[in-house]
């Protein structure tokens, strides 16, 4: 009997409205409950090319906003040199800090019964939990979404070879430098909250200096 191949079946798109009104409903939830924490790492490179991948920078922050934790983490291994280009964090910045086995620990208690969000969130808390596990760090029990995913799907720029959402960069919305987590936590919850049409945390015109 010959063997017949199936053509694979991209998935059409979506109402976008239905789907935009389901990202805001899932903002607005985060955004009000106080178990929800926004997490970002700043890291060696990426697991899924380096094995050795470490944390190098981890913060956390609650829904209204205020630091849980942020810490620069030693990686005990050199930086590499493309990675310090992103985030600027250097081998001289963490060689007196706390390890992943320190931090990691404060870190996996701080989550514990939480509701995690990130923007990226297979990269940053698979990597947590990976190395969690290689530390041996207990695992703690948690929930997560992806405000990447979400923020994507409120967009709605459909990419037809995809088959779902295009997803779309984390606008750098909090002072400080693009690629500190702690801006990255803030400009995810300023984001969130723009989804929900709270534009409450813009600057107001006049306080601007025109005067440089």
């Amino acid at each position: 009997m010959p063997v017949t191949k199936t053509k694979k079946v991209i998935p059409a798109e979506p109402p976008h409205q239905l789907k935009k009104n389901q990202a805001m409903a899932w903002a607005k939830e985060r955004l009000s409950d106080p178990n929800t924490v926004i997490v970002d790492v700043e890291t060696t490179g990426l697991l899924t090319r380096d094995p050795e991948t470490k944390i190098v920078s981890l913060s956390m922050i609650n829904h209204k906003g205020q630091v849980i934790l942020t810490s620069l983490v030693n990686p005990e291994r050199p930086i590499p040199l493309d990675s310090q280009k992103i985030h600027g964090i250097e081998d001289r910045d963490v060689k007196d800090c706390m390890p992943w086995s320190v931090i990691g620990d404060i870190a996996s208690m701080l989550m514990k019964d939480k509701h995690l969000v990130c923007y990226n969130a297979g990269f940053d808390v698979h990597l947590m939990v990976h190395l969690f596990g290689k530390y041996g760090i207990p695992v703690p029990d948690f929930e997560v979404s992806c405000a990447m995913e979400m923020y994507s799907q409120f967009v709605g720029e459909w990419s037809k070879s995809k088959g779902d959402y295009k997803w779309q960069k984390l606008p750098h919305l909090a002072y400080g430098s693009a690629h500190d987590s702690l801006v990255d936590c803030q400009s995810t919850l300023l984001l969130m909250k723009k989804m929900v049409g709270d534009f409450s945390d813009e600057p107001e015109t006049e306080s601007i200096s025109l005067d440089f």
